[in-house]
């Protein structure tokens, strides 16, 4: 089986992922020893074909998942080479999943998007922010009013991991109901400031204030797998942007965002070298995997991360 995820709506596509690897787990591998994450930053293509080929030890059913190796040049002409010759063994799954959208005209793109379980999660509009939002509340044993889940979409847009974290923070301060005074008094503002702020500290090599308005935004609230997204997008972003060509309106025409943010990263993509940013990003990867696997508390991962990108 061959299972590509996709898309801009990050939030929904990992909670899909998760989904799919827990009806695994329940059918074929209850301890999960059969299942083996790949992240393309991190491994290399032998040990991906390994892994896709070589007979299961704990199980007869294998899944295998493999993560942004579409932006991996090396590895998605290999997957594609591979994909193209034999294929999958009857007794393997392979899912490959993309934090973000990808480009519909690589041939591996469009080889994966034929498959019957391809799933594309795109950026969610109004309505369906304002539904989740609802789901969120009630999931965490609370309600939340029409004119408060609403407002709280207006001000988080298409991104449902501010939204988790919002919901999550409000659901706290309220006994039973969130009400729209509620989010206008509680929900901040500040996040993408204080990431503008934290790229700086790093480029300076402040340690202390990119380790305080860490410990701010964890302090009020922010969930860590939401703060740790946002700085992994901005520093996707430095990546993107660095040495770019081009007006900044056109830039951001492409990669739909607003002229102002262009500017502003590419300004702080200047202040760093292409391979300083490609260790942050790295880091932040290594504490993705941290957070996930409940390595340590919080405050004290990203104590480390801070650390090992400022010295």
């Amino acid at each position: 089986m061959l299972i590509f995820i996709h898309g801009e709506d990050t939030y929904s596509s990992r909670q899909y992922l998760e989904k799919v690897i827990e009806q695994f787990k329940t059918k074929h591998d209850p301890e999960g020893k059969s299942v083996l994450v790949f992240d393309s930053e991190e491994s290399t293509w032998e040990s991906i074909v390994s892994a896709l080929t070589a007979d299961g030890l704990f199980s007869s059913k294998k899944l295998v998942i493999t993560k942004d190796i579409i932006q991996n040049k090396e590895q998605r002409e290999s997957l594609k080479e591979f994909l193209d010759a034999p294929g999958l063994p009857d007794s393997t799954s392979l899912i490959v999943y993309e934090a973000g959208p990808v480009d519909k005209r690589s041939s591996l793109v469009k080889k994966l998007s034929k498959e019957k379980y391809a799933q594309e999660f795109v950026a969610p509009d109004p309505i369906v922010v304002e539904r989740m939002i609802a789901k969120m509340a009630r999931d965490l044993g609370k309600k939340i009013e029409p004119q408060a889940a609403r407002e709280l979409a207006s001000i988080c847009g298409a991104d449902l991991w501010r939204a988790q974290s919002e919901v999550s923070k409000l659901s706290h301060l309220v006994t039973d109901t969130i009400t729209l005074n509620d989010v206008k008094e509680h929900t901040q503002g500040k996040l993408e400031d204080d990431i503008w702020k934290f790229v700086d500290s790093i480029s300076l090599g402040n340690k202390q204030q990119a380790l305080d308005m860490l410990e701010t935004q964890l302090q009020l609230g922010t969930q860590p797998m939401y703060l740790l997204s946002m700085l992994i997008r901005q520093f996707r972003l430095l990546i993107a942007l660095y040495q770019s060509e081009g007006a900044d309106a056109a830039l951001a025409s492409t990669l739909k965002l607003h002229p102002f943010v262009v500017k502003k990263t590419r300004q702080q993509a200047s202040k760093f070298t292409i391979n300083q940013l490609k260790t942050i990003y790295q880091a932040l990867a290594r504490l993705d995997n941290a957070l996930k696997t409940g390595k340590g508390e919080p405050k004290l991962l990203f104590t480390v991360l801070v650390d090992s990108i400022v010295r």
